[in-house]
């Protein structure tokens, strides 16, 4: 259990983390992007429109190689999404092969990946469209580990200590204004609260 929760911390630091003897997470970067919310937008949602701007804020360089993270909670609306583009409401994300199979699809033909570490339905982090390229993660060394039982020794206890040394922050100091164009860009892509 010690790797995964290490894994899960590592993660969490990558995304949220505040550059102050941890690695800045992306979510803190000068670099992020926040894509504003519709103005008739009913709270703890996520349309059609919400995705199509928040794709549009990626730089077009790295739409290849980015994916959606989501919260559990952003599944159902995705589910039930549809554009009002046209007359006739058509449905924005798809399975593969339809309800019948396994739900993991693509949005805008880019990956979804359902992630614990996505903030809760309505705030910022919820849904993001990131490339992770555009982070860099150090570390020195491998993963340490330490047993003693002496330090708990009064209490029939081992202790146990783990050591990893870990640095990592966005490649991208500021957002960017593309040549043609005046909406900032970024390889991280957040929807603002709602």
């Amino acid at each position: 259990m010690f790797p995964a929760e290490i894994a899960f911390k590592i993660e969490d630091v990558i995304m949220r983390g505040t550059g102050a003897g941890i690695p800045l997470g992306f979510l803190n970067a000068p670099c992020l992007v926040t894509q504003a919310a519709e103005g008739s937008q009913t709270a703890a949602t996520v349309n059609a429109k919400n995705v199509v701007k928040m794709y549009s804020r990626m730089h077009a360089s790295l739409k290849r190689g980015a994916v959606w993270f989501i919260n559990s909670e952003v599944f159902p609306q995705l589910q039930l999404m549809t554009s009002d583009a046209t007359s006739a409401a058509q449905t924005v994300y798809m399975p593969p092969a339809g309800l019948s199979q396994a739900p993991y699809g693509t949005l805008l033909g880019r990956p979804i990946f359902e992630i614990e570490h996505a903030s809760a339905l309505g705030t910022v982090g919820d849904i993001m469209f990131v490339n992770m390229g555009g982070y860099a993660l150090a570390r020195k060394g491998g993963l340490q580990q330490q047993t003693s039982m002496h330090v708990r020794f009064l209490f029939d206890e081992t202790a146990y200590k783990f050591t990893l040394r870990i640095d990592g922050r966005p490649l991208w100091n500021s957002t960017i204004t593309p040549y043609k164009g005046s909406n900032s860009q970024s390889p991280f892509v957040v929807l603002a609260a709602r």
